[in-house]
């Protein structure tokens, strides 16, 4: 598992090769400094206090969104939040356990967008995943192939390590750690020499963690992916960073791939209509453009299509775009600047699958139901408990003396 001193040491290689000092002031994270967010920590144990961040306050909003839950989603989510649950009480012993309700839902919905996308989704770039919670159904989703993650805040980037340590295993690949020497002469006749197993004969990594100094080898990645997303953090970027991000975007891509956002961030360096022409200068064509219920007037018009697909009946828990680079089918019938705005909707015959739940068929809405925070928590406890008693009745979380107990 990620060292704080490995991380540290890593930048510092890092800093000591880079060709002028403004690449890495590109890449501060100077609105999480003003606000006095914890972007360096000194022990891992303090990413505890982000196990719940970013997203507080928005579990109805998501539900809401989703036109609530199928039984299997909500079970998903259960086994989500148990899996966090049982990660805080391996990893984080000095504290008590908490269930993370809407961060962990802010990454369910991420998810079926993702899969609404492509169900057999081969390979998704996430830049800034906060708290990491995509990876906990990423990990479980058997065709994904490559995961690879950006962040450059320590403190983040300490906590994702760690979730995806407990999550992929032997499967996870983190490059800021540098690589120990290995060219020093071992000769010792009183020494049994190591047998090293070449990368061949490892198995493959499917998890990827990128700190920013390690971006030139993202850069190098062209036609990679199926899915790019980077959520709640465009606008939060320093323009050269988002500058340097959607010039990785567009190279990295497939050409049948998307860009998707789930939340265009705090407006910290401009506008989201600055935002917006920034992403069509860049190159992006719009093929959807749904606005959070917050910042969108009800006489607002809409395209055909999306009043079709009946997302004017949605209500976004944060702003939405899905967008394409040029060589994309759908790309020339959507260029130009009137379609990054709300209510656009193409004829991508996808929609209507990434953006399900309140727009499907009324049979399937039915099958649907609004879940409470408390409804999740009792769900979380009992499958705590059947896990607890198949393995022999040992005391639950809850039941320990002095040991870490679940915080609703």
């Amino acid at each position: 598992m990620l060292e704080i001193s490995d991380y540290r040491l890593g930048e510092q290689l890092g800093r000591s090769t880079i060709s002028n000092w403004r690449i890495a002031e590109t890449h501060l994270v100077d609105h999480f400094i003003r606000v006095g967010f914890p972007v360096r920590i000194d022990s891992r144990h303090e990413v505890g206090q982000l196990l719940d961040t970013m997203q507080e306050k928005r579990f109805e909003r998501f539900m809401t969104e989703l036109g609530g839950l199928t039984a299997a989603e909500a079970d998903s989510l259960t086994d989500a939040l148990v899996s966090s649950v049982k990660f805080q009480v391996a990893h984080l012993p000095r504290r008590k356990a908490c269930v993370p309700f809407s961060t962990m839902l802010s990454s369910l919905v991420l998810y079926k967008k993702i899969v609404g996308f492509k169900p057999a989704v081969e390979s998704v770039l996430e830049v800034g995943p906060g708290c990491g919670y995509l990876s906990y159904f990423l990990a479980e989703h058997e065709t994904l192939r490559d995961y690879s993650q950006v962040e450059a805040c320590e403190s983040f980037y300490v906590l994702q390590s760690m979730v995806n340590s407990y999550l992929f295993g032997h499967e996870f690949s983190d490059l800021a750690v540098t690589a120990a020497a290995d060219r020093a002469l071992h000769i010792h006749r009183d020494l049994e020499q190591p047998v090293v197993l070449t990368g061949d004969d490892v198995p493959a990594y499917r998890c990827f963690h990128y700190p920013w100094w390690t971006l030139g080898r993202l850069h190098e990645r062209i036609g990679k992916y199926d899915v790019v997303t980077s959520n709640a953090n465009l606008n939060e970027f320093t323009r050269n960073a988002l500058y340097e991000y959607l010039t990785i975007f567009a190279r990295v891509m497939k050409d049948d791939g998307i860009f998707l956002v789930q939340c265009t961030g705090f407006p910290a360096h401009g506008s989201t209509e600055d935002l917006m022409e920034v992403l069509h200068k860049f190159g992006f064509a719009s093929i959807f453009c749904g606005m959070a219920d917050d910042n969108v007037r009800s006489n607002m018009l809409v395209s055909s299509r999306y009043r079709s697909l009946g997302l004017h009946r949605k209500r976004f828990a944060l702003n939405n775009l899905i967008l394409v680079k040029k060589g994309h089918p759908h790309y020339q019938p959507n260029v130009g600047l009137k379609n990054f705005a709300h209510g656009h909707a193409s004829e991508f015959p996808r929609l209507n699958h990434i953006y399900e739940g309140g727009t499907e068929e009324p049979h399937v809405r039915g099958l649907r139901r609004i879940y409470s925070i408390d409804d999740t928590l009792q769900s979380v406890r009992a499958k705590l408990r059947q896990e607890s008693s198949h393995r022999g009745g040992r005391a639950t979380l809850g039941q320990r003396d002095g040991a870490a107990r679940i915080v609703a």
